[in-house]
């Protein structure tokens, strides 16, 4: 039995802190993993982990060998992709991504990475909730507008930087008049999103050295930007959306951009991975894909 196969796994197990979640992030059967671990214990003459029926604990002797197999993997990772830096990306990525972001600008660039990478296969989690890279089995994280975690662990990337527009239909603006100045938003119907804390009603507005925010309101609220999206085209009020999200309905004048005169804070979208896969060609061609640049 390879190895590095053994060790891969063992470092899976270790960092899900299941079996059964090492197995599924490496698409192979709890049996094999389970397989895999006793032969390298009986290889080495030790205990790596103690099983019971919550959880899997380090032995010391398991610990060091952790240490070990990440800085070993890592260093062959590097050293394949110095030697052969072209290599295509193979193997399985999985990735979590918001829903929204990952519906509009996700989904559409992995159709055409994968027809790319013949050999490449790719788990999408379409979730908004924070996930944790280690105990979830993921690669790559993306999301917006979030702190970034201070640690050399893991390693962010910019994907794309954009400002969120205050948009409505033309129809609605011919009954309702069209908004010249943020503070006349609170004379409108304004489609406001549900963060994870409440309404986001405060809507933050600079031009030149002024700023302002206008608390707004409206009839419907809603967690996802689609669903005021498809409520601003059909003419139920005003919205602030993503320049991402609502470029194809100005584009077809489904919308119509209002105080162009003013912008709205930038914010970023990022993906984030751990340190010892930045050689790894898979998530390179995810990001080189995922970004602004590449996205065009």
């Amino acid at each position: 039995m390879d190895l590095f196969s053994q060790m891969e796994t063992f470092v899976r197990v270790v960092e899900t802190g299941s079996l059964s979640k090492a197995a599924r992030s490496k698409s192979l059967s709890l049996p094999a993993v389970s397989r895999q671990l006793r032969a390298l214990e009986q290889d080495l003459g030790l205990a790596l982990i103690i099983r019971s029926t919550r959880r899997l604990r380090l032995t010391e002797a398991g610990q060091r060998w952790y240490e070990n197999c990440q800085r070993i993997l890592a260093d062959l990772e590097r050293s394949r992709a110095e030697l052969n830096p072209s290599k295509t990306p193979r193997g399985l990525l999985t990735v979590s991504v918001p829903i929204t972001f990952g519906l509009v600008h996700v989904i559409p660039r992995i159709n055409a990475l994968l027809a790319r990478y013949r050999d490449l296969s790719i788990n999408v989690r379409l979730e908004d909730h924070l996930v944790d890279l280690v105990s979830e089995a993921v690669d790559v994280v993306v999301r917006g507008g979030v702190e970034l975690p201070d640690s050399t662990s893991l390693i962010p990337r910019p994907l794309l930087r954009f400002r969120r527009l205050v948009v409505a239909a033309p129809n609605y603006l011919r009954q309702h008049g069209v908004p010249h100045d943020p503070d006349a938003l609170a004379g409108h119907s304004c489609l406001v999103q549900l963060g994870a804390i409440g309404p986001i009603q405060e809507w933050q507005f600079t031009r030149g050295e002024e700023t302002r925010t206008v608390r707004v309101d409206g009839r419907l609220r809603a967690t996802g930007p689609v669903a005021l999206l498809d409520s601003a085209v059909a003419g139920l009020g005003v919205a602030l959306l993503p320049e991402w999200l609502v470029s194809r309905e100005l584009a077809a004048r489904k919308l119509k951009r209002v105080l162009v005169d003013w912008t709205t804070p930038q914010t970023t979208i990022w993906a984030l991975y751990r340190s010892e896969a930045r050689s790894a060609g898979r998530i390179k061609a995810f990001i080189e894909a995922m970004s602004a640049e590449r996205a065009g």
